[in-house]
């Protein structure tokens, strides 16, 4: 009994190795997009189409914005809008 169930887990293990699951943080979610995208503080009013290549990984949720930490915020952390100080 003890060999099939560790068998089974490996087999269970290999397969996530193969398939790559990727856990992302939070405001993130797994998707096709690109970092050059993504909205920032900077770049939240900016309406320019994205002509990046998409590649699959963890990118800031619809309503979040990419901080200068590296994290993912709602972006109504964005105190700055074009250089003036806004009260979001």
């Amino acid at each position: 009994m003890k060999v099939p169930c560790v068998s089974l887990l490996v087999f269970i293990f290999g397969l996530l190795a193969v398939h790559g699951v990727d856990v992302c943080r939070y405001g993130e979610q797994f998707r096709c997009g690109h970092v050059l995208c993504e909205k920032t503080c900077a770049t939240l009013d900016s309406t320019a189409p994205c002509t990046a290549t998409c590649t699959n990984g963890c990118y800031c949720a619809p309503g979040f914005v990419r901080t200068a930490f590296g994290s993912c915020s709602p972006r109504f952390v964005c105190r700055y809008k074009n250089g003036d100080i806004t009260r979001e």
